[in-house]
């Protein structure tokens, strides 16, 4: 390996135990070994803009420098309407270079939801990344021509202001059982905590070429961005269609050695399986994937084409940061007929399976999933109650209760089964609670009642909502507003009335003849809407219907 310059050791999750320091630096000065060794290398880019580390560095001293001046300081929290751009590690190491709490939001967010997560979270500051109107006022717009003007003027004296271990280092939000967007918040301690242990399985140096594939609003993003970039390895921000196609030239042409993709995307990027060769990819070393529970035969495919690359099964909830357990495929894998196992803890991790306030340890016997340590959140922002129901302490050690039901297998290994609450699904590569769906569709005025279910329409399961109404017109105000308020992949794909709940005797099998007309409604139609009976017959609602 040769450096550049050694003015500075890296940090200690770096592979190499002679050449990292024993403790982590501060976040705002997570780049600042690879500028100083490699100042002009390239860093990041993504397709259209690249940055050395150099600039990298420079930029987010001037952007701190700035946020300083609009008066964030230690613990404040600063909200980045986020975009997968080269320019988004810049901006995150900016807001810890403050002290401050980094808050990644979708850029593409419904206007209305991102005016109540901006009014729940009181932002010190709010940054976009271009000259376009956010509708937050006194935003501050880090557009192209205001970057480069930035990176021209003389270097930045910022010093970097040092969170506590036990500080907030981001907040992340996903939907929740509560029916509103849920913001784990997580600890510094615990996110070097995660990159420590985790790159003892990713095993990224600074001759890694990773491509980043997460939206910078996910958790993992930090994973395959801001994780190898510390160590100076290179990575590429993916920003074009994501057609499988497009990604595995890609990875070809970048000479990719780290795909890190959750399992819709490794789907997709391995289609069929005839692409994937060791002539097409000849860099690769590692494959990661995870969030849900990947198809074996999509494992299979990559295992079997390329058995020099490690191929890394990934799990665990934003909650306890990002990926709480790992599972490398291995030779007793490639032809196994039941579900991988998600494996076992990262370093410095517990899981516990518990049923009835007690532990299970023999193979087979399914309990809930329970992580526990360092890197169990914080908190729910601004949601004590949930935090309290969700984070327990055991014996000294925080655990986040998953609601994950799993086992053991017979080498010791966790099994995910299902989660316990049947309303929990997985879009997009994230776990969703439907809840989100069904309220936001209640308060509509007319609707009695809403139930949303996953159904399979072609190759790629779909949000199903069934609302209950004595007014057909109701569909129409509830895919317009459901369109108002929710994002892209929690908006349903296939809408149903029906003037009244089915007959049951209670609640619960009520909902479920629900779910058997949506899904009977998916299989029979490409419709988006349809109407029910409470007799259970399904019709095709006419074209002209306001909801197509």
């Amino acid at each position: 390996m040769v450096h550049t310059r050694r003015a500075a050791p890296l940090p200690p999750w770096s592979a190499d135990p002679a050449d990292r320091t024993d403790t982590p630096p501060p976040l705002g000065d997570l780049l600042v070994a690879a500028a100083h060794r490699w100042p002009d290398r390239t860093a990041v880019d993504d397709g259209s803009t690249g940055y050395t580390f150099a600039q990298l560095e420079r930029g987010a001293r001037a952007i701190a420098s700035r946020l300083t001046r609009r008066g964030v300081g230690a613990g404040d929290r600063v909200v980045v309407l986020a975009q997968k751009r080269a320019v988004m590690p810049m901006v995150a190491v900016a807001v810890w270079k403050c002290g401050a709490v980094y808050v990644p939001l979708d850029a593409a967010e419904p206007e209305e939801r991102l005016r109540e997560l901006l009014g729940r979270l009181r932002p010190a500051a709010v940054i976009t990344l271009d000259d376009r109107d956010s509708g937050v006022p006194g935003a501050y717009r880090l557009d192209e021509e205001r970057l480069a003007g930035l990176l021209s003027e003389p270097a930045s004296a910022h010093a970097t202001v040092a969170h506590r271990p036990e500080a907030a280092a981001y907040i992340v939000f996903a939907s929740g059982a509560t029916g509103e967007p849920q913001g784990a918040e997580i600890s510094v301690a615990g996110l070097t905590a995660h990159f420590a242990a985790q790159n003892e399985v990713l095993g990224f140096t600074p001759e890694s070429r990773v491509l980043g594939l997460t939206p910078f609003h996910f958790d993992v993003s930090l994973v395959d961005t801001l994780l190898p970039l510390s160590l100076g390895a290179f990575v590429h921000q993916f920003r074009g269609l994501t057609a499988g196609a497009v990604m595995r030239s890609v990875i070809a042409r970048e000479r990719i050695t780290h795909l890190i993709a959750v399992t819709l995307l490794l789907t997709m990027i391995t289609g069929d399986g005839r692409q994937i060769t060791a002539a097409r990819l000849p860099s690769l070393e590692l494959v990661m994937t995870g969030a849900q529970v990947c198809d074996a035969e999509v494992l299979r495919a990559w295992t079997r084409a390329l058995p020099e690359v490690r191929v890394v099964h990934a799990f665990g909830p934003p909650e306890a940061t990002i990926f709480s357990l790992t599972h490398e495929i291995g030779p007793a894998d490639a032809d196994r007929m039941t579900r991988c196992p998600v494996g076992r803890p990262l370093r410095g991790t517990r899981v516990r399976i518990m049923r009835d306030g007690l532990e299970l340890d023999q193979p087979g016997a399914r309990g809930e999933l329970w992580i526990g340590g360092a890197q169990v959140m914080r908190g729910y922002f601004d949601q004590p109650e949930e935090t309290a129901r969700l984070v327990v302490d055991l014996e000294g050690t925080r655990y986040f209760r998953t609601g994950d039901v799993c086992s053991y297998d017979s080498d010791g290994n966790v099994v995910l089964h299902r989660h316990a609450d049947r309303r929990v699904t997985w879009l997009a590569g994230r776990r969703t609670h439907l809840n989100e769906i069904t309220q936001a569709a209640r308060r509509v005025p007319g609707v009695e009642r809403a139930t949303a279910t996953v159904v399979r329409r072609g190759r790629r399961d779909v949000v199903a909502l069934a609302v209950v109404s004595p007014e057909r017109r109701v569909i129409t105000e509830v895919t317009e507003r459901l369109r108002s308020i929710l994002p892209e992949p929690l908006r349903p794909a296939l809408v149903a009335w029906s003037p009244a709940v089915p007959a049951a005797a209670d609640a619960e099998p009520d909902e479920r003849l629900l779910i058997q007309q949506l899904t009977t409604a998916a299989q029979r139609s490409e419709s988006p809407c349809f109407a029910l009976s409470a007799e259970g017959a399904v019709e095709t609602i006419d074209e002209v219907d306001p909801c197509q």
